[in-house]
């Protein structure tokens, strides 16, 4: 698979807006002098006259698609007093605005989240992983569970004091702040990517499936955006922009879905450490899963492995690797043909992550506001002509050729009545 390269890409989609502004410009030149030669002989006859009528018609509208086009994108002529116009540049924060509320409302409603992870199908993803990555996970497992096990005396004893161990280790954690410490690591190794490759991907999906909806939030924003040819033109960029960035997230670090998440990730991880009023909530949900069945029920399975390994000779790595392996397969087995424990893994992640969206669901809305809103104005209006700008110059081509067509009909008929 060729390597994506992002500005690569932008410079030819800039040759690409050039070249189709010449096109468009060059045929309403073409129509400005065929129309000035002709209607010197319009009155000798038919052809003549329907040449020069449709020339007429055709200036006419590339004139007037050529002002709509532009009008999306700057003052025409630099007009300022003409209104409606630079609709971009003057709506920056309500295309802000109606971004942010689009994506909070479309995918970061906890019941959507549940609802999209609920399908998904936890479990088995991670009985898949299990299985891919069986031996690896053996021997890491059994390399640090000699250090573990040995100090738990006898099995009378060993439920005590893994519950009190493991209590005590949970209330002295506060969430938030443990999660940022290895959220932090992970980001920087960019173990991140899948993720959010994932999440981009259902975004893609999300609007694939869903063009009318939309049409119909393009269409809130302005409704110059939503119109039949122009709707479609920039539903169509919007879906390629997704590609994009998706393709950009491993092979670009100046793309700018990289940008977002750097500049992103470390304001929310600064949160997650320091905002009281968030860790407080953090607690809150970390309190709701310790006192969930599903808490209980692995503790309980816990001590059961545990109880089994303390008494084999865990000075035998290999024999210890195979009985890990064995355990895995177990827990493989356990999680494809135990549908009350499936459930409750799917339970314990999908309340989770619902939680968590709960929580951050409007500093998301939040972020992507503000990080619209301190783009340069015409740094934005730059990259969205760059992204569109050469399909809406077939606006301008189609206006030319249809107008001479309507001017054509128009004067054929009135010839034909009078």
């Amino acid at each position: 698979m060729e390597k994506y390269n992002y500005k690569n890409e932008e410079i030819k989609l800039r040759k690409k807006l050039r070249n189709m502004r010449i096109i468009s410009t060059s045929l309403l030149g073409f129509m400005t002098v065929t129309f000035l030669v002709m209607k010197r002989y319009e009155d000798r006859g038919l052809l003549f006259s329907s040449i020069t009528a449709f020339a007429e018609a055709s200036m006419v509208g590339a004139l007037a698609d050529w002002f709509a086009v532009v009008a999306l994108f700057r003052h025409p002529l630099g007009l300022r007093i003409i209104p409606h116009t630079a609709i971009i540049q003057n709506n920056k924060q309500r295309i802000a605005k109606a971004l942010s509320n689009f994506v909070i409302s479309n995918f970061f409603t906890p019941e959507l989240i549940r609802s999209k992870l609920d399908n998904v199908g936890l479990s088995s993803k991670v009985s898949e992983y299990i299985t891919s990555n069986r031996e690896k996970l053996s021997r890491g497992i059994a390399a640090r569970l000699p250090g573990v096990i040995n100090p738990v005396v006898d099995d009378s004893k060993l439920k005590l004091y893994l519950t009190a161990m493991i209590n005590k280790k949970v209330e002295e954690i506060r969430l938030y702040p443990a999660l940022a410490a290895i959220i932090g690591p992970v980001t920087e190794g960019g173990y991140h990517k899948p993720l959010v490759k994932a999440l981009l991907n259902a975004t893609y999906k999300y609007i694939e499936d869903n063009k009318e909806k939309t049409l119909l939030v393009l269409g809130g924003i302005n409704k110059t955006l939503a119109m039949p040819i122009i709707g479609d033109i920039i539903y169509k960029k919007i879906l390629d922009y997704l590609v994009e960035q998706i393709d950009a997230l491993d092979n670009d670090e100046d793309a700018a879905i990289n940008k977002l998440i750097n500049s992103a990730l470390p304001k929310l991880l600064e949160d997650m450490r320091n905002d009281e009023e968030l860790i407080e909530k953090g607690e809150q949900l970390k309190n709701r899963l310790i006192e969930s069945p599903v808490f209980s029920s692995l503790l309980e399975r816990m001590v059961e492995v545990l109880s089994e390994f303390k008494n084999s000779f865990l000075q035998d790595e290999e024999r210890l690797v195979k009985k890990v392996g064995t355990v895995l397969d177990m827990a493989v087995n356990g999680i494809e043909s135990n549908p009350g424990l499936r459930g409750n893994i799917n339970t314990a992640v999908i309340e989770l992550a619902g939680g968590m969206v709960e929580l951050y669901g409007d500093k998301v809305g939040s972020l992507i506001y503000d990080t619209m809103d301190s783009w340069e104005t015409r740094d934005m209006v730059d990259k969205l002509e760059v992204q569109v700008g050469a399909d809406l110059q077939y606006i301008r081509i189609n206006g030319t050729v249809i107008g001479g067509l309507a001017g054509l009909a128009i004067h054929l008929l009135t010839q034909f009545l009078y």
